[in-house]
């Protein structure tokens, strides 16, 4: 902050001297440590924007869910939302490929992803290519509202050895993920811990629009793959995604409390499969 002087033979306004907050100085050290991380080399990551995905939630089936995040592993970095594979588009018969269903069935599930907007055909030739809408996804220049990132390390790494169902769930609880915590709240943005309002299995089933008998079926298949974790708290049960599949912090994810929670899943998956 400056201070101003008046020369008091011309009457400029001149500034003698200039001091710092300590708030402005952190303020200052944050932006150059978030700035030095970008300039590093970034994992790649789908931004996943919490509003517009929550407005279709209700009205997407898991199958449906499921078959937006195994087309988001053919995202690439600036390419406008293009879906493509070794540099070539996806036309349907990959698609139906990709989602091992058949064509019957890929046609009504691409058909419900173009009507819901999160999918858009375009004709290129005599053919039709089809790229994800970049108000839901993208990768890229990122627009200015909350997201998760879907990192696409571990994405590549469960896409062909989850169902479809399984995924979906995935996918329908991007927008509950908090920033700092990784568990799935109804307000993922809050930086009061104390307010905070964590989601258990009736609340989670609610936003997601699934019977919660299927909910605990599903948590349970993903528990056993180290994705979901399930903590007991006062009587009610809480729900953690692993941070190397679904981050949201400016940073490497290198911190105690994130390295911490991977030891945990850690922990959880030894627990799960005792005999591995």
């Amino acid at each position: 902050m400056s201070i101003p002087m008046i020369n008091t033979l011309t009457g400029e306004v001149v500034n003698v001297a200039s001091y710092m907050t300590e708030e402005g100085k952190r303020a200052i050290q944050e932006r150059q440590r978030k700035t030095a991380y970008r300039n590093k080399i970034i994992i790649p990551f789908v931004a996943c924007y919490h509003d517009p995905i929550r407005e279709v939630t209700q009205h997407l089936s898991l199958i449906e869910g499921g078959a937006v995040m195994k087309l988001l592993h053919y995202l690439k970095q600036n390419g406008k939302g293009k879906l493509s594979k070794a540099g070539k588009p996806l036309y349907q018969k990959d698609l139906q490929a990709i989602l091992g269903r058949g064509a019957t069935q890929t046609k009504q599930i691409v058909k419900r992803l173009e009507y819901l907007s999160i999918l858009i055909p375009t004709k290129e030739g005599r053919s039709k290519v089809f790229y994800i809408n970049e108000n839901f996804h993208c990768m890229g220049k990122l627009l200015k509202k909350p997201f998760t990132k879907l990192l696409k390390g571990r994405l590549s790494t469960i896409v062909d050895n989850l169902s479809l169902n399984q995924l979906g769930f995935l996918y329908k609880i991007l927008p509950y993920f908090h920033f700092e915590k990784c568990f799935l709240c109804h307000n993922p943005d809050e930086t009061d811990l104390s307010i905070i309002r964590k989601m258990n299995r009736g609340d989670l089933a609610k936003a997601i629009n699934l019977d919660p008998d299927e909910l605990t079926k599903i948590v349970k298949s993903l528990k056993k793959k180290g994705l979901i974790m399930t903590t007991e708290s006062c009587g009610s049960l809480m729900y953690y995604v692993h941070p190397d599949l679904m981050y949201r912090k400016d940073s490497n994810g290198q911190d105690d409390y994130t390295n911490g929670l991977r030891a945990m899943f850690e922990e959880h998956l030894k627990e799960e499969n005792p005999l591995k």
